[in-house]
């Protein structure tokens, strides 16, 4: 629930007209919410050497949160401009 309040705001922002390095704030809010509800299977993997596939893990959640907010942001600025 709180990632879809943080896309919704990044939404909001856009059609409000704030700068796009909101697009990073919210990339980096949802890459800790995904870490936070998983961070016991990191910790887990992590403790069995698979420390690569960990990180790339981390960083895939951080490119889907760049995604999904960018994509939030220009549909707030698509929408202000209907």
């Amino acid at each position: 629930m709180l990632a879809y309040l943080a896309i919704f705001a990044c939404t909001l922002a856009g059609y409000g007209g704030a700068p796009p390095w909101v697009i990073a704030a919210t990339a980096i809010a949802l890459a800790a919410i995904s870490y936070s509800e998983h961070a016991p299977q990191y910790e887990r993997g992590r403790a069995l050497g698979l420390l690569d596939g960990v990180n790339a893990v981390l960083l895939r959640s951080l490119l889907n949160g760049v995604a999904a907010a960018a994509v939030a942001f220009g549909g707030g600025c698509a929408l202000k401009w209907l």
